[in-house]
């Protein structure tokens, strides 16, 4: 295991050392974190990023269109074989001004095996910067999810002294759409999107469990689902009343938390190799939804 650590140590410091060279005295040198990134500075600050994981499939277009009716932009965390089957989705997604971001290629567990064999992890996050770079615009940032938010300390010196992948700030997580949580006199606190539709919940109940969230943080980061056939109903339920209570929408590039973990130079790196196509209370389970 002392071992293990150490050559771990030992890649992180090369690749910092790599980019020193070319980075100012002032400069942070953060890169892949060995840590979840869980901070987003958006709690307490009326301000919502919508993030919609694992697509894009036939329904991301209806949750495009919903989008689009309400002006609304967000991050799509991408899937690459979901990617593959479904390429013109996934330039519409940028088309339309959301940004792309990375969310492996398989949606695998990234547990210990990725370490033992390196190049595993490192064709994860390759496939899909491979289809995202060519489409995203000068300027934008690159940014990683973990497949279940799960991550371990030794993916980040293998992802590291990649000179590509080394761009990404990440892995990212949530504020708000963890888990299902319902009050004693059975209202629903808190909802996730995929346990609500396994469930048989409407789109309305489970909004209820999203908005009730979001106004009790003040904001955050809000995990949804851009591949389900009530993903685009559960954003009417959603959006409409947070605009009408004066939230903000950003993308995760228009949130200052994050900076402090972007690689110097990446989005002007980014810009110059691909050029854009045109193309709590108490909480318990009770079976009343309020």
């Amino acid at each position: 295991m002392k071992k293990a650590i150490g050559i771990g140590a030992l890649v992180a410091a090369m690749a910092a050392a790599t980019l020193s060279a070319s980075a100012g005295p002032a400069d942070r040198l953060a890169l892949f974190q060995e840590k979840t990134i869980f901070h987003s500075g958006l709690l307490h600050n009326h301000t919502v990023a919508l993030t919609f994981d694992d697509g894009p499939n036939a329904h991301t277009g209806e949750l495009l269109d919903e989008l689009k009716k309400l002006n609304v932009k967000a991050t799509f965390f991408i899937v690459g074989r979901m990617a593959h089957r479904h390429p013109a989705m996934l330039a519409r997604i940028a088309a339309e001004g959301h940004l792309l971001a990375n969310h492996s290629a398989d949606h695998a567990f990234l547990g210990s095996s990725y370490d033992a064999a390196p190049q595993k992890l490192l064709n994860e996050l390759r496939d899909v910067d491979d289809q995202i770079r060519p489409l995203m615009r000068p300027g934008d940032k690159l940014y990683f999810r973990a497949p279940f938010g799960a991550w371990k300390f030794a993916h980040a010196p293998i992802l590291n002294n990649d000179p590509l992948l080394r761009d990404y700030v990440g892995p990212i997580y949530w504020d708000i759409g963890g888990d299902i949580t319902m009050s004693r006199d059975g209202y629903v606190m808190s909802a996730s999107d995929w346990t609500c539709w396994r469930k048989h919940w409407t789109a309305k109940a489970c909004g209820k469990g999203y908005l009730r969230e979001i106004r009790r943080k003040d904001g955050g980061v809000v995990l949804m689902h851009a591949i389900h056939t009530n993903s685009a109903a559960l954003v009417a339920e959603v959006v409409p009343a947070l605009i009408e209570e004066g939230y903000d929408f950003v993308r995760l590039d228009e949130m200052p938390a994050y900076r402090q973990f972007e690689t110097p130079g990446a989005a002007s790196a980014l810009a110059r190799a691909t050029p854009p196509k045109t193309a709590k209370p108490e909480l318990v389970r009770v079976s009343t939804l309020k």
